[in-house]
């Protein structure tokens, strides 16, 4: 049994870290299998979060052809913000529960979603000083919810990195992966420092949550943006639709 366990949660590691390369929400592959093998629920969160911090890196070098078309400097701001809100966030975990909060999550990636459908920036209907404002301001809010709770937080950067056209769709999946990377291991340093973060399977779901997101990394380049961009929204509204029914109706 405990072989199947370890195969169970590689094989979760793997496929979220695709997931998170594309669209995110890797944590609702990992948690749940985590969750099976019977590590407690908010440990099983915390223990996710470290699981896929790897996978985050391995999407980075993934990118690495898309990064070449960012100015790298435009990133800075944008890591500051995510490097103090993610350590509110992930406090505000290890010094409370979230059961209370897992009740909004699926409104929050639904939300994010049909911001990233309907997405003003696209039309040119908002000012680029306003829309360059709204992004700032919606980073410090994702990154304190990414802090807190891991689960869709690549949906929630990519409909808020998108409110600014500076960037394309790719370069924003490329960005995402480094916003994600900041806000993941700001988080794990404080669960390891506080204890909250379970060891056992870790080591080997990282390796493979690592190949993992370098080939959903590859994958992105490759593909078509408007493929991409189909995907993200798929993604968003199943993990939004599924969490309704796993919260609220089960």
């Amino acid at each position: 049994m405990e072989i199947l366990y370890l195969l169970l949660a590689c094989l979760a590691a793997f496929m979220a870290g695709i997931l998170n390369s594309l669209a995110g929400g890797g944590s609702f592959i990992t948690l749940p299998a985590l969750l099976f093998i019977g590590i407690p629920p908010v440990l099983a969160n915390t223990t996710s979060a470290a699981v896929l911090l790897p996978g985050y890196l391995g999407s980075v070098f993934g990118f690495k052809k898309t990064y070449r078309t960012i100015q790298i400097r435009s990133l800075i701001p944008l890591l500051i913000i995510t490097l103090i809100f993610s350590v509110g966030g992930a406090y505000l975990l290890i010094n409370s529960s979230d059961e209370f909060f897992l009740k909004f999550i699926p409104l929050l990636i639904m939300a994010a979603t049909l911001l990233f459908i309907f997405n003003p920036s696209y039309g040119g209907e908002i000012e680029k000083s306003n829309s360059t404002l709204l992004k700032k301001f919606g980073l410090s809010l994702v990154s304190a919810y990414g802090g807190y709770f891991n689960g869709g937080l690549g949906i929630a950067l990519l409909s808020v990195l998108s409110l600014d056209s500076e960037f394309s769709l790719k370069q924003i999946s490329a960005i995402k992966s480094s916003l994600s990377l900041m806000i993941t291991l700001v988080s794990v340093s404080i669960f390891f420092l506080n204890d909250f973060i379970v060891w056992s399977y870790v080591f080997f779901m990282m390796m493979f949550s690592i190949l993992g997101g370098f080939l959903g990394a590859r994958v992105t380049e490759a593909l078509p943006t408007a493929y991409v961009r189909r995907f993200i929204i798929l993604v968003g509204v199943l993990l939004s639709l599924s969490l309704m029914y796993l919260n609220y109706f089960n």
